[in-house]
């Protein structure tokens, strides 16, 4: 597949770090993907298993693969730049050697980048799967559109202050020159790092939204997110780093930094809470006052479920992190979808 002046039009970058055992099934899935990516980079983060033997057997099946070596583990966020800078094509999309790409998710949003150029990527829903417990879930919890729609930036202000967690950068298709022009992926930002740079090119570009999933995202409490929020300190020095930069970026609203406060202390909260034990540490920190302090206190003696459901309604009082009526909506809609026939991702 390639643009109308006969370069590259897709990369698929994913990052490779011990997932010798997994990312042969993403790097299939993604090759199954019609229209396909041009060429799928796997930069390989001085893995310590069979990564690499896994890999070169992959590349006579799937001659697009190109495997770039790192010789010393430098982490995700290097690993997602220097695939950043091998990429070739127009678009590039970002995965986990954990996750598996759906049918027509390139489809869908090619389609929508194609008919609103002004847009910086576009992205839809995932289905989340807890690897340690089963549980699945999906998200984004709160859609800012119930069909597929291109969002100017003002628009994209307009849904970020009551509802924030929708771009999913595990489903976006992002146009390369606009992510190189913004810098990249900021390792300063830890986790967040890719969850801030598509931020800000939302509320400076415009960007898609398709309300259906197309992504299966595997998660776990080794991995790189969750690892970052169960430590207190690396988890608030990552939400000031990003509020202090939010605040000197005139691309984002001055109202945003408090909002956005709110959300990452909710989101840090809501796995504290449902880790199992639940996670003291990061509880009490987020507490705010006296009062607050109590509620999560009792919660934790409480323990268990209950003391789970009692830790998430306090945090959901105390932080507010989103739209009640849109949640309701949202699950509305995809009760509806699934008592209907299966849809396709297009």
């Amino acid at each position: 597949m390639t643009s109308d002046r006969g370069s590259i039009l897709l990369t698929a970058v994913i990052p490779n770090f011990n997932h010798g055992a997994v990312v042969g099934d993403a790097i299939c899935a993604l090759a199954a993907q019609a229209p396909g990516a041009d060429e799928i980079i796997v930069v390989d983060d001085a893995s310590t298993d069979d990564s690499i033997e896994v890999l070169q057997r992959l590349n006579f099946e799937h001659p697009n693969l190109r495997i770039i070596k790192l010789t010393e583990n430098q982490g995700a966020i290097a690993a997602l730049n220097r695939g950043l800078q091998e990429a070739r094509g127009k678009y590039v999309y970002f995965g986990a050697a954990d996750d598996l790409t759906l049918p027509g998710l390139f489809e869908a949003a090619l389609a929508e980048l194609e008919r609103h150029p002004k847009a910086a990527f576009a992205s839809c829903e995932a289905t989340v799967v807890d690897t340690d417990n089963g549980d699945t879930v999906y998200r984004p919890p709160v859609r800012p559109s119930y069909v597929p729609a291109y969002l100017g930036p003002a628009e994209v202000a307009r849904r970020l202050k009551r509802i924030d967690n929708w771009i999913l950068t595990g489903t976006a298709v992002t146009r390369r020159d606009l992510l190189l022009e913004a810098g990249g992926f900021d390792a300063e930002m830890g986790a967040f790092a890719d969850s801030f740079v598509f931020r800000r090119l939302s509320l400076k570009y415009g960007c898609c939204f398709i309300p259906q999933s197309g992504l299966i995202w595997r998660v776990s409490a080794t991995g790189f997110s969750r690892r970052q929020a169960a430590d207190p300190a690396s988890s608030m020095g990552t939400l000031a780093a990003a509020m202090e930069r939010m605040k000197k970026d005139p691309v984002f609203p001055q109202w945003y930094p408090e909002v956005f406060e709110r959300r990452w202390r909710f989101a840090i909260g809501r796995l504290a809470a449902e880790a199992r034990p639940m996670n003291d540490a990061v509880l009490l920190r987020l507490s705010r006052g006296p009062i607050g302090h109590a509620a999560l206190s009792a919660a934790l003696k409480l323990g268990g479920v209950v003391g789970r459901l009692a830790a998430l309604a306090w945090l959901s009082l105390q932080e507010r992190p989103t739209s009640f009526v849109g949640l309701l909506r949202t699950s509305l809609s995809r009760s509806r979808l699934a008592a209907g026939p299966r849809a396709r991702l297009r």
